[in-house]
């Protein structure tokens, strides 16, 4: 049996995978999202499949994809609570720097 139904090679689809898991795992996002667009123009031009070794290929790649959307989503969900955090702390660390600037004032 052929590795190839279309275009798309079994151990191409592999590397995406490895792709999306190393710059995942580096969590180099904009990498993330490069691999994933190539990995859509590579399902669009390869089409629906009836090889089950080919099937199993994009099965795989799925399975990791899902993965790095999740590690994706609690990113950004940790950094919206981190920047929350921050902008709620803003107030009471400009009024800190005000007693200080205004406690040198005295000092003199």
């Amino acid at each position: 049996m052929l590795e190839k139904d279309g275009p798309i090679s079994i151990k191409q689809w592999a590397r995406f995978g490895s792709a999306l898991r190393q710059y995942a795992d580096a969590q180099d996002w904009d990498n993330v999202r490069k691999v994933n667009v190539a990995i859509v123009k590579a399902l669009q031009q390869a089409g629906k499949t009836n090889d089950t070794d080919q099937q199993s290929a994009r099965d795989a790649l799925k399975c990791i994809h899902a993965q790095v959307l999740q590690e994706l989503i609690l990113a950004r969900d940790e950094l919206a609570t981190e920047m929350s955090r921050f902008k709620e702390q803003q107030a009471g660390l400009a009024a800190y720097q005000l007693t200080q600037v205004s406690g040198a004032l005295d000092d003199r």
